[in-house]
């Protein structure tokens, strides 16, 4: 069938989508590709490049009651569906000629932040082409093991609030949702839950086709159901599947081997302090309980689970406070920069007018310069002293050469 699905080219039209690329990762029925919104489906609030889910049409079962699933969730730890655009009323799955044949698909959110899988194994540059052995896996720091196990947690609990349970918890469903921002927010990156190909509802449990789980992440139940045992496989799968995911964030390893070591109920993995011994002994007390082989020893609900990881003590978060110390001191050097640029430095110098002479009396500035009348002094000698009075000063008295009148003499008498 993936062969088949690989005829898929970029380019070629699936209903109001584009085909953008294919990923490398194939599921039990399907394949997902990056998609591009064709231009006349394009509507406010709906994303550019979306994650199409690509189905042949004996998968149709499947894949439609995924998407109703899908639809029924509104959580930020879960994957998020978009109905098809063009439509009347809200569809999400849909009948498409492939050149394969007819097949189905439904669009969901882009995720371009990585997957779970992808950080334990610290990837190299064949990680595409070969799974590194289980030796080079890496464990998180308990900052992000502790971050990441709450969200799953919380995640878990709200789909098990709409009487699903996903049977398909491991690292490879778990992809991270790249943030605004993301340099000045927490080490822990955000989780997002995917794919439900093998989902049920608790209320109306599927038949005929279910696929099947990945076996190093299944619970005893569920084994014992792929072994044609009947069980009654309920919320509490989903939980010993975090606790397996869990352990392995925290040592690098798996707990059990093969799914042999799953089903043997004499079986019990390592203690976790025995291969961690820094892990805090509430964390691995909540991680043996989530492991337990009989349900009734576990945590019975998510909620409750949730709730314990809530009490295990975080640690600081040192990469955060040393990427905003960063930040400010980097902020407050340019903001002093820029004072000394604009003061006195190389911006006034180049840059800015030199500043006006002060004067008693502020003149509003206008668009129209008005020329300064040129005013000449005399020379410094010929200029009188000035004389300071604190009494009204006397009317100034101009000379002028006007001559006097002369008086008349009267004449001598003989």
């Amino acid at each position: 069938m993936s062969e088949e699905l690989d005829h898929i080219q970029p380019g070629e039209r699936v209903g109001p989508y584009r085909i953008v690329r294919g990923f490398r990762g194939r599921g039990g029925m399907g394949r997902v590709f990056e998609v591009e919104v064709r231009e006349k489906y394009r509507q406010p609030g709906l994303p550019r490049r979306l994650a199409l889910k690509v189905a042949r049409e004996e998968y149709e079962a499947a894949l439609v009651a995924e998407a109703d699933f899908l639809s029924r969730f509104d959580h930020p730890h879960v994957v998020h569906i978009f109905p098809l655009p063009g439509r009347h009323r809200p569809v999400y799955a849909a009948r498409e000629q492939f050149p394969f044949g007819w097949g189905w698909y439904y669009a969901m959110e882009m995720l371009d932040g990585g997957s779970l899988e992808r950080r334990l194994t610290r990837p190299t540059t064949i990680t595409h082409i070969l799974r590194p052995p289980p030796e080079a896996q890496h464990p998180l720091n308990l900052l992000e093991a502790l971050g990441i196990a709450r969200q799953l947690a919380a995640a878990l609990e709200h789909i098990h609030g709409q009487s699903v349970v996903n049977l398909d918890v491991k690292p490879s469903n778990v992809l991270f949702r790249r943030r605004r921002f993301r340099y000045l927010r927490g080490s822990v990156p955000q989780a997002v839950l995917c794919d439900f190909g093998i989902s049920r509802d608790l209320r109306y449990p599927r038949a005929g086709l279910l696929g099947v789980a990945t076996p190093e992440y299944v619970s005893p139940e569920q084994a014992l159901e792929l072994a044609r045992h009947p069980q009654r496989v309920d919320a509490r799968s989903d939980l010993f599947s975090l606790g397996i995911v869990l352990y392995e964030m925290l040592t690098g390893q798996l707990p059990f081997e093969n799914i042999g070591r799953v089903a043997d109920i004499e079986y019990a993995p390592p203690p976790l302090r025995q291969v961690r011994p820094s892990v805090p002994r509430p964390l691995e007390e909540i991680v043996m309980r989530a492991l337990a082989k009989d349900p009734a020893y576990r945590f019975q609900t998510a909620a409750e689970m949730r709730a314990a990881l809530e009490q295990v003590p975080a640690p600081p978060d040192w990469g955060a406070a040393a990427r905003w110390t960063f930040a400010g001191v980097t902020l407050a050097a340019s903001l002093a920069g820029g004072g000394w640029l604009c003061r006195g430095g190389w911006l006034s110098r180049n840059v800015l007018p030199p500043p006006p002479p002060s004067s008693p009396t502020s003149l509003p500035v206008t668009a129209t310069a008005i020329p300064t009348p040129i005013v000449t002094l005399p020379p410094t000698d010929t200029l009188a002293p000035v004389q300071k009075s604190t009494s009204t000063p006397a009317p100034t008295r101009t000379p002028t050469n006007t001559p006097r009148p002369r008086t008349p003499t009267p004449a001598s008498g003989g």
